[in-house]
């Protein structure tokens, strides 16, 4: 009986983890990426949508799509798609964007 418990109990904890939202610690906070065409802020949303402010000031906005562990933002002339990760505020990563450039992201606190 104990055995069956403890493998009850892994299997829900198992299961949690795997679905886990990557993007939690995202919400309410700030995606800053720079790359060669300057430096834009990336607000995700619970829900699938998400905003940015593009180097000239101006805004955008539009949804995006987790599926499995890739995520696609759409809105542009091409979706961009990176790895579904799980990033905590501070962490820094690089990216590739859809016209093959790279970019570096950082998650930083508040909006």
């Amino acid at each position: 009986m104990r055995l069956f418990v403890s493998v009850l109990v892994a299997l829900v904890a198992f299961t949690g983890a795997a679905l886990a939202d990557p993007f939690a610690n995202f919400y309410g906070n700030t995606v800053k990426i720079a790359g060669a065409a300057g430096e834009r802020s990336v607000f995700i949303d619970e829900g699938g949508t998400y905003s940015q402010k593009l180097p000239d000031g101006s805004t955008a906005e539009g949804k995006y799509e987790v599926n499995g562990d890739t995520a696609c933002f759409l809105g542009g002339e091409q979706p961009y798609c990176v790895a579904a990760e799980a990033r905590n505020v501070g962490d820094t990563w690089e990216l590739t964007a859809p016209d093959g450039s790279k970019e570096t992201a950082t998650l930083v606190a508040g909006r």
